[in-house]
């Protein structure tokens, strides 16, 4: 997608113990209204915590499932 000098792309990721929870809160909080749309596909995700030199996995275990949503904004 391209935008314009008066136009950005805002993401906004989802972060849920399954892919069935993540599309839940995206309809509950009416994010479509909003205007965004799914990014790319839902799956299962490690996360790591960066601070400086420090690393901290995030979500011990499996894995959570992430879903990126976005939407083109005016500046």
């Amino acid at each position: 997608m391209t935008t314009t000098a008066t136009e950005r792309e805002e993401y906004l990721t989802i972060i849920a113990s399954t892919a069935g929870e993540a599309m839940a809160q995206f309809k509950g909080r009416g994010l479509d209204t909003e205007g965004y749309s799914i990014a790319g596909k839902i799956g299962r995700h490690q996360f790591a915590l960066v601070a400086g030199d420090t690393t901290s996995e995030l979500f011990q275990g499996g894995g959570m499932f992430a879903a990126t949503f976005r939407r083109t904004v005016s500046d």
